[in-house]
């Protein structure tokens, strides 16, 4: 069990950690002379800075027992379903610097419908929103599904015409075409079906879909 001394320690030192970072910038606001070499020390060090203030604030929330961080952004974005949040906030919130993998697996491993701008053209790249406060287990399938064609094997092509075959008429956006095709040079591919005749839309031809996203029309 958690100690109330051991909590505002943790606080303590996420808040420490900020006024060392603001202490080296000081120094550069007040030196006489601002060269390269300076600046690149003190960009080092106010790095080293917020890293360990991450470290302080994921601990403070593993002590509230509020879990890892995938389940502190998910509680997070439970508690503002329907509005938007941007990427710094759930960075704040989770505590690590690999937080939006942690939002992308919510959303396709999980089923939790979480979109960013590589969902919908209404949001920027850093803005994300969870639309509904239940999983939508058709997410998580569609994501399944990319997996499964993804060990099929093939080429790139084919694994591609075959999950926009599979999951016609909805859209595949850019991380389902990404996973599918084990990388993300697909866009070649995307070009070479359609020479074959394969009636394959962008944002070019429909303007409801995401840039990135495509839908095959069969």
């Amino acid at each position: 069990m958690r100690s109330d001394e051991e909590l505002r320690a943790a606080i303590a030192g996420a808040r420490d950690a900020l006024k060392v970072a603001t202490d080296h910038l000081d120094k550069i606001v007040n030196a006489a002379e601002v060269t390269e070499d300076d600046w690149q020390d003190a960009s080092a060090a106010v790095g080293l800075s917020m890293a360990l203030h991450r470290e302080h604030m994921a601990r403070v929330g593993v002590l509230l027992g509020m879990g890892g961080a995938q389940k502190r952004l998910l509680r997070y974005l439970l508690r503002h379903v329907g509005e938007i949040v941007s990427g710094p906030e759930l960075s704040g919130v989770s505590g690590i610097a690999e937080w939006s993998r942690r939002v992308r697996e919510l959303r396709v491993e999980h089923g939790w419908p979480i979109e960013s701008g590589v969902q919908s053209r209404e949001l920027r790249s850093d803005q994300y929103i969870l639309l509904r406060a239940e999983p939508d287990e058709a997410l998580a399938r569609k994501w399944r599904l990319a997996s499964d064609i993804r060990k099929g094997g093939g080429t790139v092509g084919k694994r591609i015409l075959a999950y926009l075959q599979a999951i016609s008429p909805e859209a595949a956006d850019r991380e389902d075409l990404d996973h599918v095709a084990k990388s993300s040079n697909w866009r070649s591919a995307i070009d070479d079906l359609r020479d074959e005749g394969w009636d394959i839309h962008s944002v070019d031809e429909d303007s409801s879909l995401a840039p990135g996203s495509y839908r095959l029309l069969l």
